[in-house]
C-alpha cells in the first residue's frame, strides 16, 4: 500500500506552474497542508469559478417568500453546463422600515427555463457580478439580478438564520447583520432560481452580497 508523502518546509512564496510535481507541503507534526492555508474559497476565486453579486448602494426591500416580484437572486438557466453552488450571503440594513419580526430565508422557482418566458420568469433585470479575482473579467455562466425579476409564485426553499434574526429594530439601533456561510451545503442545479426573502413582509431596506461558485456539472 502507498504511503503518502511530503516535505516538511515552510510555506511556499512562489506559485507553482500547471502540470508541474511538487511534492506534498506537511508542517513539523508531519500533518498535510490544505487550502485552508489561503482561506478555503481562495482557490475557487483564484482560477475564475468564483463570483460575487451585490445589490447597489441603496439596497433593497427583501419580499415574502411567496411573492411573484424578486429583489435579489440567482438564475441557473436551463441547458446551462455548470452547477451554480452559493458561498457565503452577506445581509446588512440600510434604511428602518414598519417595525415587524421577520427572518431571512431562501425561495425558489424549479423550471425556471432557459429565457424569459420559457419557464417561471417572465422579466429579469440582469446585473452584472465580478469574478473573486478581481483581475479576471466575465467569465460567470449563471444570471444575477440585484434588484428586480418577475416570476411565478415562488416558494419556500431554506432558512438562513443561524438563531433568530429580526428586524424589529430602529433606524438608531439597527440590530445585527447577516452573514451566512452555505458551507457548500447548497447546489442550484440549471433550471433554477433561488431568491433572498422575508418569512413576512417587511419594509426594511437591506444591502445583499452572494458570492458563488461555478463548478462543471
Amino acid at each position: 500500500m502507498p504511503l503518502l508523502q511530503g516535505v516538511v518546509s515552510a510555506p511556499a512564496n512562489t506559485s507553482n506552474a500547471d502540470t508541474s510535481n511538487p511534492v506534498a507541503l506537511m508542517g513539523k507534526a508531519a500533518e498535510l497542508m490544505v487550502a485552508e492555508l489561503h482561506g478555503k474559497y481562495y482557490t475557487t476565486s483564484y482560477r475564475g469559478t468564483a463570483f460575487i453579486g451585490s445589490t447597489g448602494g441603496a439596497g433593497v426591500v427583501p419580499p415574502i417568500y411567496t411573492t411573484t416580484g424578486q429583489t435579489f437572486g440567482v438564475w441557473n438557466r436551463a441547458g446551462n453546463t455548470r452547477n451554480c453552488v452559493p458561498q457565503v450571503l452577506d445581509v446588512g440594513i440600510v434604511t428602518a422600515g414598519t417595525v415587524v419580526v421577520s427572518s431571512f430565508c431562501l425561495s425558489q422557482s424549479a423550471s425556471a427555463g432557459a429565457a424569459l418566458a420559457t419557464g417561471g420568469i417572465s422579466a429579469f433585470t440582469s446585473g452584472n457580478p465580478f469574478s473573486g479575482n478581481i483581475g479576471i473579467t466575465g467569465g460567470n455562466t449563471v444570471s444575477f439580478t440585484p434588484s428586480a425579476a418577475t416570476t411565478l409564485a415562488a416558494t419556500f426553499l431554506m432558512s438562513l438564520n443561524y438563531g433568530f434574526f429580526t428586524t424589529a429594530v430602529t433606524a438608531a439601533s439597527p440590530g445585527p447583520g447577516l452573514h451566512y456561510d452555505f458551507e457548500g451545503g447548497l447546489i442550484i442545479p440549471p433550471n433554477t432560481a433561488v431568491w433572498v426573502a422575508n418569512n413576512v413582509a417587511s419594509s426594511f431596506t437591506f444591502e445583499e452580497t452572494l458570492r458563488w461558485e461555478e463548478p462543471p456539472l
